[in-house]
């Protein structure tokens, strides 16, 4: 048994999945598997009851671009899927934006019909002001419930500092959650740590007074070549650590603040509880998987592996769908000859 993850769907052939692929693929996986919903895969994996060459077909964060391109193919195949929501991202909008299918019966022109952005510029959107129009809105979630079910994928999905080794230097380049990282305060020569999903781990911050000294290097010093370098040395010679991290008991005040806020957000949008959910970036813990058993039935990762009778609910693997058709099919070809 076969869980693929999606992400986008986009207008044109680029920087991720374009919508004709996205057709493509449904239509072979129509005429070659048996799609099976998260109810299904979950019995596959408590009791062992798993369907021969079956594929369930998941997405995540909620892009506008699943509603506008995404849903309309799956509603032409009759194909079901999953999308698990990050609840900051819906936008409480009661608006539903022309479809693909508004498209093909001639309602609007191409024109009209919204470009997406990238997962980077829309979630540093996000980050940045609080919102962002590439999230679905509210109305168009009710809308798709004939197609999709839906899922949790926490409230804020973001990253944060995993452990204190600093890999690089802020130049103007980065994951859209550093911001956040470092709480709005984001400036040239800041250290850059490993990152991990926020509710997997232990958060770590940069202390105010390693900010305070790369702040009075001045930007004359940002002028050399080497002042990545030069920053790195001058930061081990005068710091015994960079990070100071939360305690365990704040990961998990924090932890379970975000489940009540997203599943109370997830209750509110859809009148009923959510029973299956998505772990942010596929990162998890024995803390994390804990609060999961709490609030859902199963939780899904990002690990390259197809699904196990008698493994664990609670870590349930999951393939990312590359854009290009080629890698689609390699996936389906090795998942089918035993090679995960």
């Amino acid at each position: 048994m076969l869980v693929l993850l999606y992400h986008k769907v986009i207008k044109n052939p680029g920087f991720d999945l374009w919508w004709k692929t996205f057709d493509l693929q449904i239509k072979v996986l129509k005429s070659t598997y048996k799609i099976v919903s998260l109810d299904e895969v979950l019995d596959c994996v408590i009791n062992g009851k798993c369907h021969k060459n079956a594929v369930a077909i998941t997405f995540d964060d909620g892009y506008a671009d699943n509603y506008i391109y995404a849903y309309p193919i799956l509603k032409k195949h009759k194909v079901k899927a999953t999308l698990f929501l990050a609840t900051s991202r819906v936008l409480l909008e009661e608006k539903k934006r022309p479809t693909l299918l508004d498209y093909w019966e001639g309602k609007v022109s191409w024109e009209e019909l919204y470009r997406p952005k990238s997962m980077k510029d829309a979630n540093a959107e996000f980050v940045k002001q609080g919102k962002s129009t590439d999230f679905l809105t509210l109305e168009e979630i009710k809308s798709m419930r004939d197609v999709f079910s839906f899922g949790w994928h926490s409230h804020w999905h973001l990253k944060a500092f995993e452990r204190d080794e600093v890999i690089d230097f802020y130049d103007g380049d980065g994951h859209w959650s550093l911001l956040h990282a470092y709480k709005g305060d984001l400036r040239k020569g800041y250290p850059i740590f490993p990152m991990k999903g926020s509710l997997a781990i232990r958060a770590g911050s940069l202390k105010p007074e390693v900010k305070e000294f790369i702040r009075s290097l001045g930007n004359s010093f940002f002028e050399k070549r080497s002042w990545k370098k030069e920053l790195k040395e001058l930061l081990k010679r005068n710091f015994d650590s960079l990070l100071v991290f939360e305690t365990e008991e704040e990961m998990r005040s924090r932890i379970e603040e975000d489940f009540k806020t997203s599943m109370g957000l997830l209750k509110s949008f859809l009148g009923e509880s959510v029973e299956h959910g998505a772990y942010p970036f596929g990162d998890y813990s024995d803390e994390l998987k804990k609060k999961c058993r709490e609030y859902l039935r199963s939780c899904f990762t990002t690990e390259k592996m197809t699904v196990k009778p008698y493994s664990d609910p609670y870590a349930i693997p999951r393939i990312t769908v590359p854009k290009d058709i080629w890698s689609f099919f390699a996936i389906l070809t090795k998942s089918k000859l035993g090679f995960w």
